[in-house]
């Protein structure tokens, strides 16, 4: 009895797969293409999100600062009004000198300079002339060398990387500032060596805001034992049909959300890690928030040039890792490295013009990250007073208002 039953299923399963062969095939060919479709339609939204009209400005940090990463935070809390477009910052190290860039779209120089100024009064932000312009039209070429990469998190959005509050201290003389580490490796490099980091913030917000704070209480319900309802696709249920049709013999038809399942009541102990997840993940989506990319690029002489120096962009990124949450890495994909032998020059340069291109034109990140605020503070802010650097450029003067009694 088993064994005809057997065959009766075998030849079942044979005559569909001779009758609808080609139905498999039309739903894999009809994902590739609906793939493919969606990325081409993120291509041309991405660019006509991205900015033709920008104006450049430095941003000299005055010698006599003491502002803490908290009044940076305060700054970006203000950007997040800008729902328009968005906005480049950069710290870029030449001639053995550090220097602060800002990349405005037109018309938001006024906004911008005010969240800046309500922090940070010593400042001095001055209209330049975007220095990527000095440099050739295209790299690399027979002088030039690059190198480049895009950044991501390492796990998804919800879980923040480690802040500022973990290197400040009460006494200000044991107060860590983390950019001290890349200042210090741009003043031991050549005059000739370029260091870009370049950080791209748009402000999340509307359905991407909404979308980021319910999946983060999606990973603290899990944490809490609460069970998650799925989400059926059309996959699942022509899955579901083709079982039901080789299975109706001997079992009822299943459909989704018809599954049985157990309505006993489990108590779920959480641990002190989970504890601190959940802790740590509802900060970061109760806070602002930004679509965040970093590009990172070093360029030099080809005599001089040497990839080893990029080591001092993963130092600096690699004191923000927390194992239990979440740390930077890197995109292989916008990576100028190649993998194989065949045409291996040829995709290493078009990797590398590509790169440059997109850091050259103010490009959208490939694949965008969510950082909050706080976040961002952390990773870009004016070093604290303690910085010695002679790397670092300092404004020699202070900005302040004229005596109330000046005679007219």
């Amino acid at each position: 009895m088993t064994s005809d039953i057997f065959y009766l299923v075998w030849n079942l399963i044979k005559a569909i797969i001779r009758e609808f062969w080609w139905l498999f095939l039309f739903l894999i060919l009809l994902k590739i293409v609906l793939d493919l479709r969606k990325k081409y339609k993120t291509k041309k939204e991405k660019e006509k999100e991205e900015i033709k009209e920008w104006e450049t400005f430095e941003i000299i940090v005055n010698p006599l600062i003491l502002q803490t990463p908290k009044a940076m935070e305060g700054v970006f809390n203000g950007l997040h009004a800008l729902e328009n477009g968005y906005l480049i910052l950069e710290i870029v190290g030449f001639n053995q000198e550090v220097h602060f860039f800002i990349h405005l779209k037109k018309g938001f120089r006024n906004f911008v300079e005010s969240q800046f100024y309500a922090q940070y009064p010593d400042l001095e932000i001055v209209p330049v002339k975007d220095w990527l312009s000095f440099l050739p039209p295209t790299l690399p070429n027979k002088e030039l060398d690059v190198w480049g990469t895009e950044i991501i998190l390492e796990k998804d959005n919800q879980f923040p990387i480690r802040t500022y509050e973990y290197f400040e201290e009460a006494k200000e003389e044991k107060r860590i500032d983390p950019i001290a580490n890349l200042i210090e490796s741009i003043s031991n490099a050549s005059e000739k060596e370029y260091f870009i980091f370049q950080l791209i913030i748009r402000p999340l917000v509307k359905d991407k805001e909404k979308k980021f704070r319910e999946e983060g209480q999606k990973v603290i319900d899990v944490k809490l034992g609460k069970k998650e309802k799925k989400v059926y696709t059309w996959v699942d249920w022509v899955f579901a049909f083709f079982k039901n049709l080789l299975v109706a013999v001997a079992i009822p038809p299943v459909w989704p959300g018809e599954e049985t399942t157990s309505t006993t009541s489990v108590s779920i102990s959480v641990s002190s890690i989970d504890k601190e997840i959940i802790e740590a993940v509802n900060s970061k989506i109760s806070q602002l928030a930004f679509e965040s990319g970093i590009r990172l690029c070093y360029f030099a002489p080809r005599e001089i040039y040497n990839e080893v120096s990029i080591a001092s962009f993963y130092a600096y990124l690699k004191q923000f890792s927390l194992k239990n949450l979440n740390s930077f890495t890197i995109n292989e994909e916008t990576t100028t490295k190649v993998k194989g032998w065949f045409l291996k020059n040829r995709k290493l340069f078009l990797k590398k013009y590509h790169l440059f291109n997109s850091l050259k034109n103010k490009k959208l990140p490939q694949k965008a990250m969510v950082l909050s605020s706080k976040e961002l503070a952390t990773i870009y802010h004016f070093p604290l007073l303690k910085v010695k650097s002679p790397a670092l450029v300092r404004g020699v003067f202070r900005k302040s208002e004229p005596p109330f009694n000046l005679p007219k």
